[in-house]
């Protein structure tokens, strides 16, 4: 698929590795830069500060090493799917771009709108009048990290126009054959392993021992985690709904085959007739039924639930490894 966004074009894309660390380092070495210069290194790695100063950074370099795994999670639907789309190459082509074209407007809009909520944001941590280079930094980093946050949110969110698109469409596959759509079921965990992977950076960068004991913190936690298993079933929905209305399509005619030939049945015995191939008949499309009944109609596994399962401890558990550290090294 083609970049079809500026997300895509300068975000999305794969690059050098050899880039990447650069930038990393690059982006990594700003706050001890700025407070080097001034004159406050010591005084701040002293008091554990440079954790937070470090928030910002990371998060950016986070969605930057993540954002051309999501794309290309987003390419292997497509070829998952394609052969189910009764649509020539060209077509399918055309349904996928538009689908997925974003206004450049829109998108600049939101990365300026992230970029004040940094702003804002900044406005209220308390950073002394003595560090003006670092004040720099802090409000520029944690402009640009909004920015990017809300930037792959927004693209995330306009991406499922495409699966919702294709879903739209004609499809020919089997009900009881659904690995086509085990594709959807990973992009949906990779999705949620995202968020919390960026929300076990964050907590370990900014948590203090304290917030265990408050009630803030675990609502907080809490709503997260809800956020992250919404996000996991909502990226499905669309496979969701067709798996039902295929297997509620699939399932009809059975049913009346069943009811048909069981009224045969009974009407033979009654009348003292050879039942010949009936009793054949309703077992075989009795068994069919119940393979019909215990389709899936979920694109996910018990191994893809299990995983969302323990990754959603992952944050505390990361949280409860430092506080022993801390407690154990000071």
């Amino acid at each position: 698929m083609k970049a079809t966004s500026l997300f895509d074009r300068l975000i999305g894309r794969r690059r050098p590795v050899w880039l990447t660390l650069l930038v990393s380092l690059a982006l990594l070495s700003l706050p001890f830069l700025a407070v080097y210069l001034d004159g406050g290194l010591g005084e701040v790695t002293r008091r554990g500060e440079w954790r937070v100063l470090l928030l910002p950074p990371v998060i950016i370099i986070y969605i930057l090493l993540v954002t051309p795994l999501m794309m290309r999670m987003g390419e292997r639907v497509l070829e998952a799917l394609r052969p189910l789309v009764l649509l020539d190459d060209a077509e399918f082509q055309h349904l996928v771009d538009h689908s997925a074209r974003l206004s450049p407007l829109s998108e600049l809009v939101l990365v300026a709108v992230g970029f004040a909520l940094g702003i804002l944001s900044a406005l209220a941590s308390d950073i002394d009048d003595r560090y003006a280079w670092l004040r720099v930094y802090w409000f520029l980093c944690n402009g640009l990290m909004y920015a990017l946050l809300a930037w792959t949110i927004y693209v995330s969110i306009a991406s499922t126009r495409v699966n919702a698109a294709i879903h739209r469409q004609e499809l020919r596959f089997d009900i009881l054959d659904q690995h086509p759509f085990d594709a959807v079921g990973r992009q949906s965990l990779l999705l949620a392993l995202v968020f919390i992977g960026g929300i076990t950076l964050s907590l370990l960068l900014s948590f203090q021992p304290g917030s265990l004991a408050a009630p803030d913190f675990w609502i907080g936690y809490l709503v997260l985690m809800a956020v992250v298993i919404l996000i996991f079933f909502l990226n499905m929905l669309p496979t969701h709904r067709l798996l039902v209305a295929e297997k509620n399509r699939s399932l009809a005619p059975v049913g009346e085959h069943i009811n048909r030939l069981s009224r045969q049945l009974v009407d033979r015995l009654d009348r003292g007739q050879d039942t010949a191939e009936l009793p054949d008949q309703i077992s075989a499309l009795t068994v069919y039924e119940r393979r019909l009944l215990t389709a899936r109609t979920w694109p996910y596994n018990t191994a893809m639930l299990r995983t969302l399962f323990f990754s959603v401890l992952i944050p505390i558990g990361t949280l409860l490894i430092r506080l022993v550290f801390e407690l154990l090294y000071g």
